[in-house]
């Protein structure tokens, strides 16, 4: 029995402030009502909220909370509590109300550690495990302390309300996966119920989490924005910003029909929506322009603008804000890795983390990395922001890029979005992927397409001529450098585009070569862009060669760019001539986007060639998109006029998905093996973990036990560990380049810890990523150097090149050295 008349879920060990069970409870129900009301959930968030402290109404957790014994920490359980009731009210024979129960439990239990599996790979019933742990926890105690301020008949009522919505939903995720095609109908459904149990999830904790921290901060909630004023107001900049842009070209004029036609597309609120537009198009600001109208006209809550790279946001923030006046991140959050808060106000830095962990801002602009780990990854602070997604406009910018790995999971979140979240899904390339033939399509909207004509809009930015030179065999790093310098005796200036960094640095080392023979008079500068560099350094560089072609003095924009393929998206730059490394279709679309780029000439060349310095074997990806990109050209070569004559043609680009996903199939699910984690007793895949969970019931099988008695057996925790949306197994180096060699110097002196968060924040953008063989290598020279205190390696000074950046190989460091 509970001896204190009054309950409470937190006290502030500092001023000892009070805040009650009931009114933790009750805050926590609100929120969670409101963010589930938004799917057709309320009652089932309410119930989650109300339930999911229940198990601090003990003895022993008021104790606990008396004395602010550290010790104790997570040792007294209390989500046993609220996950075990929930599976209490739902042990009828009903589907439904048991997957209710089951939705509750599993967040319940899952607020403080992260989803289970909820059945084990070892078909164990981890969920039963979770409410029944094997200790004294004062099950009884606990209930009869909550009842005291939460009626148990509410909970009752409740439970009933949530049944109906549980079946209502149901029935509206049979009715979406009703077009998917029936060998992978059922898997999606049950993956489409585990992506509702996150949603659920993802409500809870933040819920939880925000309401504890406006306690422990004495802070009221943030009031909510005016929606509708805003959207109108922003709508309004950007039309204003609009107009400042010429019509004086054909292309301009073009570029202004795509975003009217996405202006008028707006009143289209619900579905998945291809804009499928040229590079160079003006495709940001036109599906900025369909978002802000279409929330502006339909009621939604957030923008989210996702780019698969860093580049692209780094580039389109900036353009993004300046076309909307938006001047704070009350409005605007920019999101990613290499975001720097450059402040020492702690209060700030805290906000940002604050936003960063909910987005709840009006527009968050992401990356693809973090979109993903939203979606998929274990982690709670990630799940945490999924609800955050519902009632919104999402914009995926070259779409074409994100992991092949995702496709299936990815295809069955959006369609989860569109229709079952009331979302709004933008995909925009210039080389559109056709999902018909995935196991698990895209569910486009009528119509699918945001613009109409689209040859005709192709044909009118047709501003490049391909011409294939991959016949010629694969051609020597001498061999590329000579032909780069033919070509330039008929232009200004060039980019070569190629698929690894050893392929660029060694073309980049026969240019400078050649060029240093040259009578100084005749010489131009040769710049090199990789990841080798870190990001201030890539970013310093292409600001210097935009500055060089835009120039208009003779000989000004004379030049040679040799990249690795991070130019080829986000970056503004057009030069005469492009030469790209043979990969697939998709690749060479996107470096014709760096040539002749606003329609400077009439037309100019893009030659495909192929790269003898380039190992592909660890980039099994590119190997495939090559493989796809050969047989469009054997088909082209037999009939080009299938293909309108042009290799870059839309029909050319489909039938090259075409092939690559054909080549990728076994790709598509994310497969792993016990490579990928010790529980794995045989090759499986994320999907199916997340849907079926086949290896529980293999084990079955094979060992005679019974399946856990639940309704769906999802092994979130296992999937959401193995889960990477890009490989995570590099290293960070901190480089000395620029400021980076002044940072390096703070963090040998031993900053004080109060500095040090900002410091490796600013680390950031002058770091480098390293795999494994190159950490190895540098190792071997002894580059790296380890600051145990702060754990943090950074490069010795020697070996970070002004032109190439990290230097790997012996004679490039001898060469350095000496």
């Amino acid at each position: 029995m509970m001896n204190s008349s009054v309950i409470l879920a937190h006290i502030d060990p500092v001023t000892r402030r009070e805040q009650t069970l009931a009114e933790h409870s009750e805050k926590t129900a609100r929120l969670c009502e409101k963010y589930c009301e938004k799917i057709g959930m309320a009652k089932l968030g309410r119930l989650v909220g109300l339930l999911h402290d229940s198990g601090k109404a003990t003895n022993a957790f008021q104790q606990y909370l008396e004395t602010s014994n550290e010790s104790l920490r997570g040792k007294i359980p209390h989500s046993f509590c609220g996950a075990r009731y929930s599976l209490q009210m739902g042990e009828s024979n009903s589907a439904i109300e048991k997957l209710t129960a089951e939705f509750l439990a599993t967040a319940i239990c899952a607020h403080h550690s992260g989803l289970p599996d909820v059945t084990g790979v070892d078909a164990s019933d981890n969920l039963h495990r979770r409410a029944w742990p094997e200790k004294e926890v004062h099950y009884e105690e606990a209930l009869e302390g909550f009842f005291r301020d939460i009626p148990r008949e509410s909970l009752t009522l409740l439970f009933q309300e949530a049944q109906k919505e549980t079946a209502n939903f149901c029935t509206k995720i049979r009715n979406i996966c009703g077009e998917i095609p029936p060998a992978t109908r059922n898997q999606t459904f049950y993956f489409m119920l585990g992506l509702l149990q996150r949603y659920l999830f993802s409500c809870l904790i933040d819920a939880d989490r925000y309401d504890t921290f406006l306690f422990e901060a004495q802070q009221k909630a943030e009031p909510e924005p005016n929606l509708p004023e805003l959207w109108s107001r922003l709508a309004a900049n950007l039309e204003e910003h609009l107009k400042n842009f010429p019509l004086d070209t054909p292309i301009n004029r073009k570029r202004r029909e795509i975003s009217d036609q996405c202006y008028a597309f707006s009143r289209h609120a619900t579905g998945i929506f291809r804009l499928s537009v040229p590079t160079g198009s003006g495709k940001t600001m036109a599906s900025l322009r369909y978002a802000l109208n279409c929330a502006k006209q339909n009621g939604k809550e957030r923008i989210f603008y996702i780019a698969p790279y860093k580049s692209i946001l780094d580039q389109n923030a900036e353009e993004i804000r300046k076309a909307l006046k938006i001047h704070n991140d009350t409005i605007l959050l920019e999101h990613h890795s290499d975001v720097v808060v450059d402040t020492d106000d702690a209060k700030v830095a805290a906000r940002y983390r604050l936003l960063t962990e909910r987005w709840n801002t009006p527009m968050i602009l992401t990356t693809a990395v973090q979109f993903l780990n939203t979606l998929f990854d274990g982690r709670s602070a990630c799940a945490r922001r999924m609800h955050s997604l519902a009632n919104s406009v999402i914009i995926l910018d070259e779409f074409q890029a994100f992991p092949v790995k995702c496709t299936n999971m990815l295809n069955a979140a959006l369609n989860f979005l569109a229709y079952a979240c009331n979302c709004s899904v933008v995909l925009c390339t210039a080389t559109q992927p056709e999902s018909e033939e995935i196991p698990v399509p895209l569910l486009f909207g009528e119509p699918s397409q945001m613009t109409s004509r689209l040859e005709e809009t192709f044909a009118a930015f047709r501003r490049t001529r391909t011409v294939d030179k991959t016949s010629d065999g694969p051609l020597s790093a001498e061999q590329l450098a000579d032909f780069a310098l033919e070509r330039l005796a008929l232009c200004d200036n060039l980019l070569m585009v190629f698929n690894t960094k050893a392929a660029a640095k060694a073309v980049y080392r026969s240019l400078t070569e050649r060029m240093n023979q040259q009578p100084p008079e005749e010489r131009i500068p040769i710049f090199c862009l990789t990841t080798s560099q870190c990001a201030q350094h890539r970013m310093d560089l292409i600001r210097e060669i935009q500055s060089r072609l835009a120039d208009g003095r003779p000989r000004a924009n004379r030049m040679i760019c040799v990249s690795t393929q991070l130019i080829e998206a986000g970056v503004d730059l057009s030069f005469q001539c492009v030469v790209r490394s043979f990969a697939g279709l998709d690749s060479a679309a996107q470096a014709a986007g760096r040539c002749n780029r606003h329609g400077e000439s009439t037309c100019r060349d893009v030659f495909l060639v192929r790269c003898a310095e380039e190992n592909l074997s660890r980039l099994q990806d590119i190997q495939r998109a090559q493989e796809a990109a050969d047989q469009v050209l054997q088909d082209f070569s037999g009939n080009s006029a299938q293909f309108h004559e042009e290799l870059l043609s839309p029909e050319a680009v489909r039938r090259y998905y075409h092939y690559y996903f054909d080549l990728q199939r076994a790709q598509l699910n994310y497969p792993v093996t016990e490579k990928d984690d010790p529980a794995l007793f045989a090759p499986t895949s994320l999907f199916d973990l997340l849907s079926v969970n086949s290896l529980a019931k293999k084990f079955t099988r094979e060992h005679r036990v019974s399946l856990p008695a639940h309704p769906i057996h999802q092994a979130y925790a296992t999937a959401g560990r193995i889960f990477q949306a890009i490989d995570n197994s590099g290293t960070n180096v901190i480089v000395p380049y620029g400021a980076g060699e002044d940072l390096i110097q703070q963090l040998y002196a031993k900053p004080d810890l109060s500095v040090l968060p900002k410091l490796l924040r600013q680390a950031q953008r002058y770091s480098v990523n390293l795999f494994p063989y190159e950490r190895s290598q540098l190792e071997e020279f002894r580059a790296i150097d380890i600051i145990e205190d702060v754990g943090v390696m950074v490069l010795r000074k020697e070996f970070y090149s002004m032109d190439l950046g990290v230097q790997m190989q012996r004679e490039e460091m001898d060469s350095l050295i000496v």
